[in-house]
């Protein structure tokens, strides 16, 4: 709740919660050459979590240089 208060939004499936900020989105392109299953800007909403396992989502979002994109193991 505190991400969502802060400007993130929310996709979530059982194993993770991404959470992004478009105002601090940097458009560094990390997360969709990471993985652009899961990040796909020509698609909406653009990050899909029942695209890839939690582990390879995780490691996407750990790629991301302005902290926009930010995840929650369950």
């Amino acid at each position: 709740e505190e991400l969502i208060s802060k400007g993130y939004k929310a996709y979530e499936n059982e194993e993770i919660c991404v959470f992004w900020n478009p105002d601090l989105c940097k458009h560094a392109g990390e997360c969709i050459k990471s993985n652009n299953k899961v990040f796909d800007v020509s698609r909406r909403p653009w990050v899909d979590v029942s695209q890839a396992p939690a582990s390879e989502i995780a490691a996407a979002i750990d790629k991301c240089p302005s902290q926009a994109l930010r995840y929650e193991l369950k």
